[in-house]
């Protein structure tokens, strides 16, 4: 008796072995094969195999490898499991490709959770496809049975039903549970590291020489692998609960500004009787060249005359940049929400939007007031994943790269021209009968500032240019023709509003200076991150004198007040702490230490967590 026991475990032990090992070159196998899929590529998946010795291709396996191995704790049948594994990974091989090639980004856990929506994935797909899909997967069960039935004595474990006595029962089903168990844990604990994620721009992981790419998930994925990626995108950003955070808190905040409002809006025209169109304009590394001159002398005239030109005639003011040389998307985030990165401190569009839902904006309240929203952004979508942060700020429409029409480029550039940009919110305008709220994120300033473009030429040059070495000569003068060029393209959009019968206001910033003007920066920091801003209107409009310096989560408040329309309970509180705090964000107050902590300051850091990382006690009760 048992001598038979133990010649049942060693087969039991034996075949157990086989089943793993199977296992173990099959996710080596459906690996290579998801990884081929994104690049499109034979070489390119073979370098991604070798990469650091390996280590990033193995890891990703070993994920594989975890997530058959659960299947089949649960089913004890190898091929089966295998089968289930590689229509799975097929299916999402295909739908990864397919948006790639439409939207130049990966397949996100995001799609998943909007897979209820009719047509939420189906756009990532053709008719052609479709079909090479479904024979690919009758395929995969063809064989699966076949290798099944032809292995059965090699692979195959003992069935629960097959066994009669009642304690071997007991035990079989331990064996499974303990199975299962160790392959969940093993997971959970082996990808924690990269759910639970920094949610920085960059984070190197010593583990796989590796580094993960918060603000491009294709690149992510590219670099990291399909797996890696789409668990790096699974995790949600935590941020620091406020101490006094609570339903009774967020309540008592609603109800102080609530009836602030009430008074206030008496005397306000209400958005929904507006008629006029609202642009608002983040032009990338727009920038007045005039207030840096002490640095950078230079010849050639007025680089931005246009720009000059309407802050002559409108209301205008400096922005204070959260950053010097980038950050455009915490910038948008602050100026399209009114909300505040100075507490939360991460990129909010990667890491906290996409699962936060709804969250308040100058769309959601234009949608409540009668307008029609359409954000457009002249590069991929899936940058900083607007495509997802966009739509849940409110915004209905989204133009991207790939729905423009004949876009232009400045000579030797990669990235579509303002020229092109400023048309697309022209027609947006006009080939509507409703009014609309418009927001533009452009990309014709950015970076990098080589000689290739325009072939060299340079109409501005620098008067001081021995105290820089030529290779910064050469980004400068080179910006600034770009720079020229923008302003140009800004002029002629704003002689086709003068012109036109759709009455429209446009608020328009630049998000930064361009990241050149380094000795500046290093002398004054403050002075480096002022961009210019003004509010226009085409019909006539007194909006007032000179803007207030403040950071981009002052802007809209600002444009609410000089439209002098009723606006939503969150711009109260931002009422008092643009006054107090007109700039808000850790640079300013690096040498001066942290603001004093005030009572609007304090709900603001509450409302904002609880928007972005909360209960969303605020989206529920308040008029937002």
């Amino acid at each position: 008796m048992a001598k038979a026991n133990i010649k049942r475990r060693f087969i039991f032990l034996k075949k157990l072995s086989l089943n793993i090992g199977l296992l173990i070159v099959f996710s080596l196998i459906l690996t290579f094969f998801l990884q081929f899929r994104c690049f499109g590529d034979l070489g390119d998946t073979w370098s991604f195999v070798l990469k650091n010795s390996g280590r990033v291709f193995l890891f990703n396996s070993f994920i594989m490898f975890l997530i058959i191995a659960i299947v089949y704790a649960i089913t004890l049948k190898p091929w089966f499991s295998i089968c289930v594994v590689s229509i799975l990974t097929t299916i999402i091989a295909y739908v990864n490709e397919n948006k790639l090639a439409s939207r130049m980004t990966p397949l996100l856990p995001e799609d998943l959770e909007l897979a209820t929506e009719v047509g939420s994935l189906t756009k990532f797909v053709n008719v052609g496809g479709l079909i090479l899909l479904f024979i690919g997967i009758i395929s995969i069960i063809v064989f699966s049975i076949i290798l099944s039935r032809t292995t059965k004595r090699f692979f195959i474990l003992p069935c629960y039903l097959t066994i009669k006595n009642n304690g071997a029962k007991k035990l079989f089903i331990f064996k499974r549970l303990v199975l299962l168990v160790a392959f969940c844990t093993t997971f959970v604990l082996s990808t924690s590291f990269i759910i639970n994620n920094a949610g920085q721009k960059y984070q190197h992981v010593d583990l796989l020489d590796t580094t993960f790419t918060a603000w491009n998930q294709e690149r992510n994925y590219r670099e990291n692998g399909f797996l890696v990626g789409f668990l790096y995108n699974c995790g949600k950003f935590k941020t620091e609960e406020p101490p006094e955070y609570s339903k009774k808190y967020i309540d008592k905040i609603i109800d102080e500004y609530d009836s602030i409002k009430e008074k206030d809006n008496s005397a306000r025209q209400s958005l929904s009787d507006a008629d006029y169109n609202i642009v608002v304009i983040l032009n990338e590394s727009f920038y007045d060249p005039e207030i840096l001159n002490d640095y950078y002398q230079y010849s050639g005239g007025d680089i931005t005359p246009s720009l000059h030109d309407i802050t002559q005639r409108f209301p205008s003011g400096q922005m204070y940049s959260l950053d010097f040389g980038g950050g455009t998307a915490n910038i948008e985030f602050e100026a399209l929400t009114g909300l505040t990165n100075y507490y939360i401190n991460t990129v909010p569009y990667t890491n906290l939007i996409p699962k936060a839902g709804d969250i308040p904006s100058i769309a959601t309240w234009g949608k409540k007031n009668g307008y029609h929203t359409t954000a457009i952004h002249t590069y991929y979508g899936g940058m900083y994943k607007r495509n997802i942060s966009l739509k849940n700020e409110g915004f209905d429409n989204f133009i991207t790269s790939l729905e423009i029409d004949n876009p232009k480029y400045e000579q030797g550039s990669e990235y579509i021209n303002d020229q092109t940009a400023y048309n697309e919110v022209l027609n947006v305008i006009n080939n509507s009968s409703e009014k609309q709220i418009v927001a533009l994120i452009t990309m014709q300033n950015h970076t990098p500032f080589h000689d290739i473009l325009y072939d060299g030429k340079r109409d501005f040059k620098l008067k001081n240019a021995e105290k820089y070495d030529e290779e910064s000569v050469e980004k400068i003068e080179t910006y600034f023709q770009l720079l020229n060029n923008s302003d140009k393209y800004l002029g002629e959009f704003i002689k086709e509003l003068d012109k036109s019968e759709e009455k429209t206001v446009v608020l328009f910033f630049g998000d930064h200076s361009p990241g050149i003007f380094q000795e500046a920066a290093e002398h004054d920091i403050n002075l480096s991150r002022l961009t210019p801003y003004f509010i226009y209107n085409n019909f006539g409009r007194d909006l007032g004198d000179s803007l207030p310096t403040t950071t981009p989560n002052c802007l809209v408040n600002t444009l609410y007040d000089r439209l002098d329309v009723k606006k939503p309970t969150l711009n109260y509180i931002l009422d008092r702490v643009c006054k107090s705090h007109p700039i808000l964000t850790m640079a300013y107050y690096m040498d001066t230490g942290e603001p004093m902590q005030t009572k609007p300051l304090n709900q603001y850091e509450n409302v904002t967590y609880d928007i972005l990382s909360g209960k969303k006690y605020w989206m529920n009760s308040s008029d937002w």
